[in-house]
C-alpha cells in the first residue's frame, strides 16, 4: 500500500533469523513516523509510535506479528473539533526475502539482513483511523442554519430545521396532492348501464 520511505529506527538486524525456519525475535521500538494522516485524523509530527512484535522465521519468510501503538488527533465528523485518542493496532505480515517476491513494496527484506518496519507500521496505523471519527456518541453536532456548535450552546434553531437549500421544496408535495383531483375522496364506481337504468324504473 504505502510507498517504501525506510526510517532508520523501524530497520531491524534479522541476520540470526534468516535461513533458520523456527528462529523467533522479539522486538521493542517506539519513534515518531512523519507522514501519517487522512483528511480526519493524523498523528502529530513528534508523537512516538510503539512497536512491540515477534519475528518468526519460516519457510516463505520473515512472520512479523504483534502490535502497534500510538496517540492519534482526530476531527469530529459532527461538530468538527479536534480530540485525541490511544490507536492500537494488530498486525500480522509476511516478508519476503528477496524483495522480487514481495507482494507489496516496503515487505521485503533489505541488504544485510535488515527488515524495515516503517511501511507495516504506516500501513497499519492509517488503516486504523475512522473513517468518521466522533469524539462523544451523542455529539449534538452543528446547526445547519448558523453553524453553532450544539454542543456548547443552544442558538434556538430546531434540530430539524430545513436546508435553506431545499426550503421551497417544503410542502410541494401538498400542494401536489391538492392539484390532483383523483386525491379527492374515493374513486366514482362505475356508472350504470342505461338499460341497468331502465330495468330500475317503476
Amino acid at each position: 500500500m504505502s510507498k517504501q520511505t525506510t526510517a532508520p529506527e523501524f530497520v531491524v538486524d534479522v541476520r540470526e533469523l534468516v535461513s533458520r525456519p523456527g528462529a523467533h525475535k522479539h522486538v521493542v521500538l517506539e519513534a515518531p513516523l512523519p507522514e501519517l494522516a487522512t483528511p480526519v485524523a493524523r498523528v502529530a509530527d513528534g508523537t512516538p509510535v510503539h512497536v512491540d512484535v515477534e519475528i518468526e522465521s519460516v519457510v516463505e519468510g520473515l512472520l512479523v506479528t504483534g502490535e502497534v501503538a500510538t496517540r492519534a488527533t482526530l476531527q469530529c465528523a459532527r461538530c468538527l473539533c479536534e480530540f485525541s485518542d490511544d490507536l492500537t493496532v494488530g498486525v500480522r505480515e509476511l516478508f519476503a526475502l528477496d524483495p522480487a517476491g514481495a507482494e507489496e513494496e516496503g515487505y521485503a527484506l533489505l541488504r544485510d539482513d535488515r527488515l524495515p518496519l516503517d511501511t507495516m507500521v504506516r500501513d497499519a496505523v492509517v488503516l486504523a483511523f475512522p473513517s468518521a471519527p466522533l469524539h462523544s456518541a451523542d455529539c449534538a453536532g452543528l446547526c445547519t442554519v448558523c453553524g453553532a456548535d450544539r454542543n456548547l450552546v443552544d442558538c434556538g434553531h430546531g434540530r430539524q430545521a430545513v436546508d435553506p437549500r431545499w426550503a421551497a421544496l417544503a410542502g410541494l408535495g401538498a400542494q401536489l396532492d391538492t392539484a390532483d383531483p383523483t386525491s379527492q375522496g374515493p374513486p366514482a364506481g362505475p356508472e350504470p348501464h342505461p338499460e341497468e337504468e331502465d330495468d330500475a324504473r317503476p
